[in-house]
């Protein structure tokens, strides 16, 4: 067991130290291969499946990123000093939100592809339905959200970075009275200000992102919990990606000390609560529409469930996102494992991401095959890419650890941490 002076030195390291360049080289071929493949793809005959892989991934991948930045504000209002050693990696994903806000305009010149509704107006709806509307309430939207998180993010870094700069050798200690500091105090506010809002935009802003991006593919069809579903769906995510991060830098410098089988097993339990949640309210929107006998709403789900080729894939979004997840996470064992947890978490995302295909193609592709092949493999990498080389870039610069966060401090100085290696 390591003293709190030697902690305190661990902490104030800045960034990821070793060489990531390999990683970065890996990442931006990831980049490559999915920029070219997408590009080949929309210029030739097969450009709306090309439209239609690049939404999954967009609405997959910007979830995650909301779903575990979000989770940050839950931590904050929640006071939860269980986690504060892993505030940070929940705080990484956010280096991928201006790169989504990017990639959300990018959906403007493949309109013609991904809405039916452009061709065939639906009566009643051309008010809402109209792309320039579209854009701009998505775009505004996404813009006040993605300022929210990025601000709430900074000004959780921006206190560390002032006691970085007083020196790698102090301790807490030596620093004294951190929590009288002006400047910590006032980030501390800050944030207990924007986390309540981030996590009311989280939930407004997702809503609408789920009902404009997705189920307007089906205008015919609506559920007013449909933007629920998602939301809750990309906190899933988010935590199912926490998970993962977690698992890969808990032996770096500064967290090998703070984390511990037991932040492994509260983890699992959260993502065991939102396995149940998320699956609840897939089965919510299922009951009303069965047991209303709505038939305007019946054929968005036989289309999924009953008509192939998509009868299959239904089943395994169902077994692999909520079955598995379900069924393994009732063990007391696994939860309390890094690696079978990781891998669990890694099946989940696997299962979410088919998920996001399930809402998303059958209302665009009318092919006889499951359009999952090289195109959609080489854009997911793409995504992918530029996901990781946004977390390795936040994670090089910034301190891994919270060290001016006042809840952060005071589980260091109160806790004892029990290291399973």
């Amino acid at each position: 067991m390591r003293s709190r002076h030697e902690i305190s030195g661990e902490n104030l390291k800045s960034g990821l130290e070793g060489h990531q360049r390999p990683w970065m080289i890996l990442f931006l071929l990831f980049i490559l291969a999915g920029g070219v493949a997408f590009l080949i793809g929309v210029s030739g005959p097969q450009a709306q499946r090309a439209w239609q892989a690049y939404l999954v991934n967009y609405v997959f991948w910007s979830g995650l990123a909301f779903g575990a930045v979000v989770f940050v504000a839950i931590l904050n209002l929640t006071n939860a000093r269980w986690a504060r050693p892993l505030k940070r990696l929940a705080e990484a994903p956010a280096a991928f939100l201006p790169v989504s806000f990017a990639l959300f305009w990018v959906l403007y010149f493949g309109r013609e592809e991904i809405f039916p509704w452009i061709h065939e107006p639906v009566k009643g709806k051309e008010a809402w339905l109209n792309v320039g509307f579209l854009f701009a309430r998505d775009g505004a939207s996404l813009l006040l959200l993605t300022a929210v998180a990025l601000i709430l993010v900074f000004v959780s870094i921006r206190g560390d970075m002032e006691v970085l700069s007083r020196g790698r050798d102090s301790t807490f200690d030596q620093m004294g009275g951190m929590e009288k500091h002006g400047g910590i105090r006032r980030n501390w506010r800050i944030q207990m200000v924007l986390s309540p809002a981030l996590g009311l935009l989280y939930g407004l802003v997702l809503t609408l992102i789920a009902f404009d991006l997705i189920m307007s593919l089906d205008p015919h069809w609506f559920s007013t919990l449909f933007g629920a579903y998602y939301f809750v769906g990309s906190l899933y995510t988010g935590l199912a990606a926490l998970i993962i991060l977690t698992g890969l830098f808990r032996s770096a410098p500064g967290l090998k000390s703070l984390i511990g089988s037991k932040h492994f097993h509260d983890l699992g339990k959260i993502l065991f609560g939102f396995c149940l949640l998320t699956g609840d309210f897939f089965y919510s929107q299922f009951l009303v529409i069965w047991y209303g006998n709505l038939a305007e709403e019946t054929r968005y789900v036989i289309l999924r469930v009953k008509i192939s080729p998509w009868e299959p894939l239904a089943w395994t979004v169902l077994v692999v996102s909520f079955g598995i997840p379900f069924v393994v996470l009732l063990s007391r064992k696994i939860k309390m494992k890094p690696v079978p947890l990781m891998i669990l978490c890694g099946i989940t995302l696997v299962g979410m991401w088919l998920e996001r295909l399930l809402l998303v193609a059958p209302s665009l592709w009318k092919g006889e095959q499951l359009p999952i092949g090289i195109l959609e493999i080489l854009i997911t990498a793409g995504f992918l890419g530029l996901m990781a080389l946004s977390l390795t870039a936040f994670l090089r610069r910034f301190p891994l650890v919270p060290v001016s966060d006042p809840l952060f401090r005071q589980t260091v100085e109160t806790s004892r941490v029990e290291i399973s290696r």
